[in-house]
């Protein structure tokens, strides 16, 4: 199995894009997208950004980010900025050339801004 993952600073086209996989035969379980849902101002997070300039609360961030993309083979750095951002990413693990093909395709049609180049997934 392979993976590749694919960047779109419009929220909305990569939803699209991991919709229309799906619709084209991936396996829902093969498409995973990957989004920054804003926080609710809580009082906790309100209190460490007076308390220490939210530190405490970018450092839970970058954790949520590792473990999000902790099963990707890709150095994800670049694709977590764009998610920061309000972006999307679309993790698709794909099991022959054919299917890499076609997610290759929807993708690129769908105005995917970066992507990687497919390697091997790491056992689940």
């Amino acid at each position: 199995m392979s993976n590749a993952l694919f960047a779109f600073d419009d929220r909305d086209a990569g939803q699209r894009a991991a919709d229309r996989l799906i619709v084209q035969g991936v396996p829902p379980s093969a498409v995973h997208v990957h989004v920054h849902e804003p926080y609710e101002e809580s009082f906790s997070r309100k209190a460490d950004e007076q308390i220490s300039g939210g530190l405490v609360s970018n450092v839970l961030d970058l954790f949520q980010g590792i473990f999000d993309f902790g099963s990707s083979p890709h150095d994800a750095a670049a694709f977590e900025e764009t998610v920061r951002r309000g972006g999307v990413v679309v993790s698709v693990d794909a099991d022959s050339d054919d299917e890499r093909s076609t997610v290759d395709e929807i993708m690129l049609a769908a105005g995917c801004d970066q992507h990687t180049d497919w390697s091997q997934a790491p056992a689940r």
